[in-house]
């Protein structure tokens, strides 16, 4: 029996690694005690101190992902993940006022694996009474820098999952623990929100933030994280005092050198009252900050508990004797789900401070911007983007590139042999799903250095099958650059129709030897791929001869024609596409854009800024370099990389595109493409020189004449828009002390500059193809960091500098951007413009290729070209953001409505489907809508209402549980994401 088109294609979207057996939502058991049932309750009149024991695990850092779990390389750091969860569980059991959180579920679940039945009886049971609560639930706690919502999801939804099928309700997550991550951003927080969580906490925002909110007791806030009405994202928000670690002087880890509790008082060193008397200070000291009478107190830090009895031994009798001696202070083992439910239940009706932006970016002293990381390891955040639909890697140092470098060699491996094997299971999933009779399907491949112009199949076949496979919910147009030899090619789409092609020369400016050893490529065969059907397929087949006779070889020659030339010095060009003309001045600089006959004057370079050295001065805040954490260059101007670039133009029928050289090490080529209304950039830059001992940061900087009044806009995860004010901060005073790092921010999806606010006319922006950082430093101007290295530690924990080898001399980088100019804006919001065309760019078709002898009428006999797995394209504003198989029978199936309040005139207003009308193959049967997460019925949420200083209440809007009949209808409200378990049947 052949499964339904659909069948396969859950598969091959949303992650065809990545099944479980049994994942819906379960009940919490009648007998358990967990959640806010096992909290110890405050007492009235003193301090209610919450001591909280937790661990923070790095999924890699310093050590690889398996060195941490296992322990080994202790020269790195004394740490194994194996033996604190091991001692926790052990002292967990001795006495049952004690708690735990653990929060990475990538460690955990490989902890459990190995365990015997009778070990997690027990730590069931620890987790039924509320002693073991788990955290952030995440597979990791993911950086919010540079991860894309999409990927913030699923991680998340991976490690809930786990403890939904291992724990049930009572391992479900009600607080958000993002103590680590480099600043914070508001799309984090919604997601928290919409997945049901009743606050979250923090340790790192900027240190004069800190110090004010300190001062003014708003140390805890209301996060409105949506612009969206009513109050589904707002989230109870705390940051801690100092730091995620236990206080100073209080740290009883077997890696700590602070003095235990010494309670004999024969003892010489007996040393209760004074530890008293100084955590007594530290508490009463810390309350003046806090808005109520709970406070946390975090007993813990990174890798701590792989001796939990020091630790366990020590706090209990630290709680024993503060709370004998201590003068109004009462210490009990507590959560932090138990703390928010203590100040919820003690605030009753006060209302709390609100904030509406983010916390991007931060820092901990007036020269230490963590901006870099914005940027570090480009390569490898390139790659990460490119493996979003297969996997995972969004941990706070993997991702963000602040790891040492053996670490990154092996994220890198296991993503590439990761990425290996789900290709392998696309291959056979297009197996079943292409064939239309009994003929088998050739194996399918996928080239994965097109980057670099290198594909075996198309380099050395003569007949090949190119199937581009569209994970979108609309039809998508793209182009399709494909390596081959010198020849003649044909291209037929599925009708048998010959395409329109043409052949582009790789020329020298463009191709990187090194990095392509194996490819006898000389040409690039470009043609557009039209109307790729929405989540769907599209094969195209393709021939080459040795000469260019046969029955379309005229038109065949016409098609594969293009110019190449030489500028010469001095000389201006211009490209164009029909739609836009590129002009270039003498220097080989863009200098305009015209648009519909409008000219939009700018300028576009890659420049440089020298980074901060380490200097020999006895302050670290003075000599902090730039290193894999800190953004710090050596002054506040970029030098450009050349003032003249070297062109060679190239034009065609289908794509001109101009190739600059402005050095050795930095290129580009500037694209036009048929009908497309972007200027595609493509840099490549590297290895970055550095004999002359001067570490070296590349933007791409973008000036034009648009009076922006100091305001330009970033994407938060690449979803929401904020809007960003040069040298300001919303909530607090700035002293611009680097005013370059401090007004850099991440970049995952778009940035872009208008007319001053209330005028806008114009809009420039730049779409990145992976997480970067950018900024604004004058008005008109948009710049993206592309590429880093440096030749000093920062000194925050990696203890090396950023300098990437790649294959020995220096890492070389390329990646694209795409040039957004609109000089007529009309009324028009210029993010429906952007966000099409930044949502294409995420979700990318991907190419698979199978060499074949089959004729083409052959092929197209044997094999299914063209299908859709939806019954009709969505609607503009909604995206299907998750379809993928969940339990027996069920699926988990999320969409999104993907514009935000009037960003368009149309698009923005709510939106309803009919969920039996979704899918090609199969007819929705029944639908239980559940959290973001997946692991709680949406009727079954029940969060905590805060009041805030606007005067309403914060409740989770729910939406009822349902078990439809016949046509079910659901309604998007802007930026709003619904999920739901569904069953199917397949269609007669």
């Amino acid at each position: 029996m052949k499964l339904p088109y659909i069948g396969i294609l859950l598969l091959l979207v949303f992650g065809c690694c990545w099944i479980t057996s049994d994942a819906a939502p379960k009940s919490q058991r009648a007998s358990s005690s967990c959640g806010y049932a096992s909290c110890t309750p405050s007492k009235p009149g003193v301090i209610n101190v919450h001591v909280v024991p937790h661990t923070h695990d790095d999924v890699g850092w310093l050590k690889t992902v398996d060195q941490y779990y296992y322990g080994s390389k202790t020269g790195y750091q004394r740490a194994g993940v194996q033996y604190i969860i091991d001692s926790v569980i052990k002292e967990l059991v001795k006495d049952p006022a004690r708690r735990f959180i653990y929060v990475e579920m990538a460690f955990f679940s490989q902890w459990w694996q190995e365990q015997t039945e009778e070990k997690k009886a027990v730590v069931k049971q620890l987790v039924e009474e509320g002693r073991l609560e788990f955290i952030n639930g995440g597979w990791c706690m993911n950086d919010e820098a540079g991860t894309h919502y999409n990927d913030i999801i699923d991680q998340m939804t991976w490690g809930m999952r786990f403890l939904n099928d291992t724990f049930g309700e009572c391992g479900r997550p009600r607080i958000g623990w993002q103590i680590d991550p480099f600043g914070h951003s508001r799309e984090q927080a919604s997601i928290f929100a919409s997945m049901g969580f009743d606050g979250v906490f923090f340790g790192r925002i900027d240190w004069v933030d800190r110090s004010q909110r300190k001062a003014n007791k708003e140390m805890e806030m209301i996060w409105h994280t949506s612009n969206s009405p009513g109050e589904q994202s707002s989230i109870f928000t705390g940051i801690f005092y100092e730091h995620y670690s236990a206080p100073d002087g209080f740290c009883f880890d077997v890696v700590c050198r602070d003095e235990p509790f010494i309670d004999n008082p024969k003892s010489a060193d007996y040393n209760v009252v004074k530890k008293v008397n100084d955590l007594v200070a530290h508490i009463k000291a810390k309350a003046l900050s806090y808005a109520t009478r709970n406070i946390m107190l975090t007993m813990g830090d990174d890798f701590n508990y792989m001796s939990a009895d020091m630790n366990f031994k020590n706090m209990d009798k630290m709680i024993r004797y503060t709370n004998e001696l201590g003068n109004g202070v009462n210490l009990f083992y507590s959560t932090p789900s138990c703390y928010v439910k203590a100040i919820n239940d003690e605030a009753g009706s006060r209302p709390w401070p609100t904030k509406t932006d983010d916390f991007f970016p931060y820092s901990n002293d007036p020269h230490a911007y963590w901006t870099g990381y914005f940027t570090s390891r480009p390569a490898y955040k390139g790659t990460v983007r490119k493996a979003n639909t297969f996997l995972q890697a969004q941990h706070h140092d993997a991702v963000a590139g602040t790891e040492k470098e053996h670490v990154s060699q092996d994220y890198r491996l296991r993503l590439h042999d990761s990425v290996v094997d789900c290709q392998q299971d696309v291959s056979n999933s297009f197996s079943k799903m292409l064939p239309i009779g009994s003929q088998p399907l050739p194996q399918q491949e996928f080239c994965l250095h097109l980057n670099v112009s290198q594909c075996a199949i198309t380099e050395s076949s003569s007949r090949f099958t190119v199937t581009a496979y569209n994970p979108r919910s609309h039809e998508v147009t793209t182009y399709v650059r494909l390596p081959v030899t010198n020849g003649f090619y044909t291209v037929l789409d599925p009708d048998g129709s010959e395409m329109i092609i043409q052949l582009v020369p790789l020329v020298a400016l463009q191709s990187i030897d090194a990095e392509r050893p194996k490819s006898t490529a000389t040409h690039e065969l470009l043609f557009q791929a039209a109307k790729i059907p929405p989540l769907g397929h599209k094969t195209f087949y393709i021939i080459k001869t040795s000469t260019g006779r046969g029955q379309h070889s005229a038109i065949r020659e016409k098609q594969q024609s293009t110019t190449v030339r030489r500028a010469k010095t001095g000389e201006k060009i211009a490209i164009s596409n029909g739609k836009l003309l590129v002009n270039f001045d003498a220097n080989g600089l863009i200098e305009s854009i015209v648009v519909d006959g409008e000219t939009v004057m700018m300028s576009q370079n890659l420049m440089w800024y020298a980074a901060m050295n380490e200097g020999n001065s006895n302050s670290i805040f003075d000599d902090r370099p730039s290193g894999a954490y800190i953004f710090r260059p050596n002054g506040t101007d970029a030098t450009p990389i050349a003032m003249q670039a070297t062109l060679i133009v190239q034009t065609g029928a289908l794509v001109s595109e101009v190739h600059q050289k402005f050095s050795d090490w930095a290129r580009q080529v500037v694209r036009v493409y048929k009908g497309q209304s972007d200027v595609e950039i493509e840099w490549t830059v590297g290895p970055i020189p550095v004999g002359d001992g001067i570490g070296k940061e590349i933007v791409s900087r973008v000036t034009t004449q648009i009076p922006s009044g100091g305001r330009f806009y970033t994407d938060s995860n690449g979803r929401q828009t904020l809007l960003r004010r040069r040298n300001f901060r919303p909530t607090w005073t700035l002293n611009v002390s680097e005013p370059v790092a401090g007004n850099y921010y991440p970049i995952n999806s778009h940035i872009y500059v208008t007319d001053d606010e209330g005028n806008a006319d114009t809009v420039v922006a730049l779409v990145n193809d992976r997480s970067q950082g950018g900024t604004s430093l004058q008005d008109g101007q948009i710049e993206l960091m592309v590429h880093r290295r440096l030749l000093y530690d920062d000194h925050f924990g990696v203890g090396e500098p950023l300098n990437e080898p790649g294959d020995g001399p220096g890492l070389v980088v390329r990646g694209t951007h795409y040039l957004l100019v609109n000089p007529s804006l009309a009324g028009i919001h210029p993010i429906s413009l952007i966000r099409p065309l930044a949502q294409q760019m995420f979700m990318r078709p991907w190419l698979s290729f199978s060499s074949t002898s089959l004729s083409f009428t052959n092929w197209k006999n044997n094999f299914n070209m063209q299908k859709s797995g939806l019954r009709a394209p969505l609607p503009d504003n909604v995206h299907m953001l998750t379809l993928e198989p969940w339990r027996d029978g069920t699926h988990l199936l999320r969409l999104e409505h993907v514009y935000d309040i009037g960003e368009h005139s149309t698009l923005s207003e709510p939106v309803t489907l009919i969920l039996d009308d979704l899918l090609a193959d199969y007819t929705i049967t029944s639908a239980v809508e559940t959290t973001l997460g997946g692991n709680q019925w949406a009727s079954e949420v029940s969060r905590l209402p805060w009041t805030t200083a606007d005067d309403h209440q914060q409740p989770l809007k729910v939406s009822t549980k349902f078990q439809p009949v016949g046509k079910t209808s659901v309604t998007l409200l802007p930026m709003e994401i619904r999920t739901f378990i569904i069953q199917m049947t397949p269609n007669d």
